[in-house]
């Protein structure tokens, strides 16, 4: 983030801890919660959320060189992501054009070809089909057309997106983030190594997990027992970027900057910086690493979802395995809690739901869904 930038926010920051309230909207908002309980919502969400818009789908760090590939099986369509021997990056579905199986499973590195486990049909890494067991059972078929289903990909800032739509426009990775390029730029996350991923699978809607990000309300209720005391109450600063938005947590030690001159003050170290890619990736910036949060709809995509929780960091460490058990301890908490409202919410009870004008950040989440679905 610009020096500037951070100027600006942790003034903002001690306006609001001065007159002793956060920024607020004009007015607060509610919202519908059949949204997470309806099955032609769930089927929407899937079709133009996670079928027309690009997805975060892995790591640069897992693809430094040629022929390492990472596959990603919680998107509506499997899909592998392998980088060819001429270093270019591409992007297929992950399923032989034979007779559907899956061609390969897992992550891996210095891959040449992959051969389907079911009846061997091989790929190149240009996902070119390269070798049929017994051909002359096929004769006549255009090889050149029965390659994998190729899908546009991008990355940056340490990121790799695919957009489910063979054949589709190329992505570019400065229009998917908006205005936070120069934030994931200053950042350094490029340089980040993937350091441990680890999947939750829970009954709540993809949607709830999203939510739990995007308000400071609960900080000092549900986690005071944890992070609460660290935190400002109920104080943290949102900035809208098209879909995307920021979410500035501010920890208490921002006291510390108002005795040393604006040049020195840095927000980082003070703060814990959200920022929602859309539709479905929450990137967690901390004081000395990044938190990724995908989460997608599972089972029904009403009630499931496979949330993956990964550390990224500028080197490895005993120390990140210790940070995921102490993360996967807060939002343990939030997922809980989660559970409890899906199912409030699939009961009925409630025609609507409300979000307090210091809660802007998730009203701006779903009035960006709702624009995607074209409901506004």
């Amino acid at each position: 983030m610009k020096h500037d930038e951070q100027v600006r926010l942790i003034r903002a920051a001690f306006d609001a801890i001065d007159c002793g309230r956060p920024p607020m909207a004009e007015n607060f908002s509610s919202n519908d919660p059949r949204i997470y309980a309806s099955p032609e919502r769930a089927a929407r969400e899937r079709e133009i959320l996670f079928g027309r818009y690009p997805i975060v789908v892995g790591f640069s760090s897992d693809l430094a060189r040629s022929g390492d590939f990472i596959t990603e099986d919680m998107a509506p369509v499997p899909i592998l992501v392998v980088r060819g021997d001429d270093g270019v990056l591409r992007a297929f579905a992950n399923v032989c054009r034979h007779r559907g199986a899956r061609v390969v499973s897992g992550n891996g590195h210095g891959a040449a070809r992959f051969a389907c486990p079911y009846h061997a049909w091989t790929y190149d890494t240009a996902g070119r089909l390269t070798a049929i067991p017994d051909e002359f059972g096929f004769a006549g078929l255009d090889r050149a057309a029965c390659g994998l289903v190729e899908f546009p990909v991008a990355e940056k800032y340490g990121l790799v997106w695919v957009r489910l739509v063979p054949g589709g426009a190329a992505l570019d990775p400065a229009e998917i983030v908006g205005g936070l390029g120069d934030d994931l730029e200053s950042y350094g996350i490029g340089r980040f190594a993937h350091q441990e991923t680890r999947v939750v699978r829970r009954r709540i809607n993809w949607k709830l997990v999203s939510d739990t990000f995007w308000e400071a309300y609960h900080i000092k209720v549900l986690h005071a027992g944890n992070v609460g005391p660290l935190f400002v109450k109920n104080l943290a600063l949102f900035d809208a970027f098209g879909a995307n938005h920021r979410y500035i947590g501010i920890r208490k030690s921002i006291e510390k900057l108002r005795d040393l001159p604006e040049e020195k003050w840095d927000l980082v170290a003070h703060a814990t910086i959200l920022m929602n890619l859309f539709p479905n990736t929450i990137l967690v910036m901390q004081t000395d690493h990044a938190e990724i949060y995908r989460t997608f709809p599972a089972g029904d995509g009403i009630s499931d979802s496979t949330t993956a929780i990964s550390i990224l960091a500028p080197a490895a460490s005993p120390k990140w395995a210790r940070t995921m058990d102490l993360l996967l301890g807060v939002v343990e908490q939030d997922f809980t809690i989660g559970e409890t409202i899906q199912h409030n919410f699939e009961s009925g009870a409630l025609a609507k739901v409300y979000y307090g004008r210091y809660e802007q950040a998730l009203e701006h989440f779903h009035r960006s869904l709702r624009a995607a679905l074209g409901e506004n």
